[in-house]
């Protein structure tokens, strides 16, 4: 009775099926081309919603506003004008900051008589009142602000405390300008550090009400915002005018300046100076520093408003949108060669070309994500078909090292993935069988086979044939596989009369067999063969098949029977024909054995 064979561990498991998954992807097909494009595709979407892709988005989009910027400038009239807090007007000023309310008065009454659409004040005005340090302080801002009530919306800008909540104004100014007169003056930042979004989109929950320009966009009857990026397309650099200047204006009554820079235009004032209150904007946008994207926080303001004037806002593509696109880059993973390369190489512009007419229509694309996605699509692609391509060259060595010559065994592995494959797997072609067998006895040993197994394996090599069996009595040899050739039979010949001549140099040629050489028979014959790898367990060998193998081996059976001849050759008429010995209406056709064929052929 028979033991039952163990059953496999899970290791020995695993590695089957590993193996198994290995061969299907090997080979191919469109159940892994389908599920290869699924894996690349949910790669795809994982990697665009890591903060780092983000990061390298937002970073492309910033150079895209740029560029946009120049090639495509959207003016704005009115545009925002910007009264700018100064070092001239520190210098002017003997007051400090926190004590501007009569500069700040006047700058109400001066906006007031130039007749500007509405005030924004980016500076943060103080909690509680400062009468008892200096008397009637409060009032000379407080009067501006009720004699503007009604003529000239003011919105004041709001800070937040230590404990992120809003922080209060002193109510005597509060009141004046009402609930819709206080904004926030925070701006919010992108994890990068790069103010890109509208007030509401990441600080409502920490704000009071509505932002600063926000505010300011409702008293000019903007539709109400929600939140989104900030339109850096629109406007140039923001040229500003210093608060000494227009304060100058005012008080030697220059009506006509004062009007000629702010009728009819929303204003805002805050700090302009080289180290305070500065932040990162996508774009720079200070005219006085056209390549400086660390701006004044004022400006950001203003640009905010720019955003809630225009009526077509600049948006973020839809998440669809992403995944549609995403989709359609990702199909770089199907297809292999110099076509796909070079789209995916042109991709590049193209993209880059997408994403700056897709700002110029008011939608932002996430380009590096896409390129990432392309990136990854052809780049595993092609690891795969590089992967492939290393398999097929060892399964090609593997399956003919020491059966054909050094030479053509690197013209098979030369060959590119899809040709060698074409080349070498299930193919039906012509060629030439040439079947040799060593007349030995009995008492014949090993030792004897070494020398014509071995003239036998240079002569087939040397004329481009393939060893296919050297084993035993028999050794046989094709011509024109694994790579086609021209005239199979005559390189046949060829390698026949070569083995004849090797012997012959051995001393070798008689019906003894000089040198102690077993003699030879040869049968050669030329016919349909088809050739390929076939697929087992562990192994994939190259086989040939076809009649002329059998005839082959009929002919050179019947050379054997001619004698104990040194060395005796049977070609089938066919062979004959094409190896250029003219017709023979016989079945075989014994040539090299004969006087004739001998002295014909050297």
């Amino acid at each position: 009775m028979n033991p039952q064979p163990p059953p496999p561990t899970a290791a020995a498991s695993l590695r089957a099926l590993g193996r198994r998954a290995f061969a299907r992807l090997m080979a191919g097909g469109p159940r892994v081309d389908g599920g290869g494009y699924l894996v690349m595709l949910a790669l795809a979407l994982a990697l665009q919603a890591w903060p780092q892709f983000q990061y390298l988005d937002a970073k492309v989009y910033d150079h895209s506003l740029r560029l946009l910027r120049q090639l495509a400038p959207r003016p704005m009239t009115p545009d925002v004008a910007i009264v700018a807090a100064d070092e001239a007007s520190f210098e002017a000023f003997e007051e400090p900051l926190a004590l501007w309310h009569r500069r700040l008065g006047q700058l109400v009454d001066a906006m007031g008589t130039a007749r500007a659409s509405v005030l924004g004040l980016d500076i943060i005005l103080p909690a509680r009142s400062f009468e008892a340090m200096a008397p009637g302080l409060d009032r000379e801002l407080m009067v501006p602000l009720l004699a503007a009530r009604g003529r000239l919306p003011v919105v004041l800008g709001q800070s937040l405390d230590a404990e992120m909540r809003p922080r209060p104004i002193f109510p005597g100014f509060a009141r004046l300008v009402g609930e819709a007169g206080i904004g926030s003056a925070v701006l919010c930042m992108d994890d990068d550090g790069v103010v890109r979004r509208t007030f509401g989109d990441l600080c409502s929950t920490r704000t009071a009400g509505g932002g600063l320009a926000e505010r300011m966009a409702a008293h000019l009857g903007a539709a109400p915002h929600t939140a989104g990026l900030i339109d850096y397309r629109i406007g140039s650099g923001f040229a500003v005018v210093s608060l000494a200047q227009v304060l100058r204006w005012h008080e030697t009554g220059d009506e006509a300046r004062l009007r000629a820079a702010f009728e009819g235009r929303p204003v805002l004032v805050g700090l302009v100076l080289p180290l305070e209150d500065r932040l990162r904007a996508s774009t720079p946008l200070f005219a006085d520093e056209a390549s400086n994207t660390r701006v004044p926080g004022v400006m950001l303001h203003a640009q905010i408003l720019r955003t809630l004037l225009t009526p077509d806002r600049l948006r973020s593509l839809p998440a669809v949108g992403t995944a549609a696109l995403t989709a359609a880059v990702c199909l770089l993973w199907f297809g292999y060669g110099w076509r796909k390369t070079l789209l995916y190489w042109t991709l590049f512009p193209l993209l880059a070309l997408l994403g700056l007419a897709g700002l110029w229509l008011g939608y932002a694309m996430s380009q590096a994500s896409l390129l990432v996605a392309a990136q990854l699509a052809y780049s595993a692609r092609q690891a795969l078909e590089a992967r492939r391509f290393a398999h097929q060259r060892a399964q090609i060595t593997r399956a003919f090292a020491g059966h054909v010559s050094p030479a053509l065994l690197r013209r098979v592995q030369a060959e590119d993935a899809a040709s060698a494959g074409s080349q070498v797997d299930a193919q039906v072609r012509e060629a030439a069988v040439l079947q040799i067998d060593l007349q030995l006895g009995e008492a014949d040993t090993l030792d004897r086979l070494a020398l014509p197994f071995e003239l036998i394996r240079q002569a087939v090599q040397a004329h481009g044939g393939m060893l296919d069996r050297l084993q035993g009595r028999h050794a046989t040899a094709f011509f024109g596989v694994p790579l086609p050739m021209v005239q199979p039979a005559r390189a046949a010949l060829a390698a026949a009369l070569a083995l004849r001549t090797a012997l012959q140099a051995q001393g070798a040629g008689t019906a003894t067999g000089v040198a102690g050489l077993p003699p030879l028979s040869l049968g050669l014959a030329i016919g349909a063969v088809r050739t390929g790898f076939v697929g087992l367990e562990g192994a994939r060998p190259y086989v040939v098949l076809g009649g002329c193998i059998e005839e082959a081996e009929d002919l050179a059976r019947g050379a054997s029977l001619q004698g104990n001849a040194g060395f005796v050759a049977w070609l089938s008429p066919e062979a004959a024909r094409q190896a250029g010995l003219g017709e023979a209406p016989d079945r075989f056709v014994p040539v090299l054995g004969g006087t004739a064929y001998t002295l014909a052929m050297e």
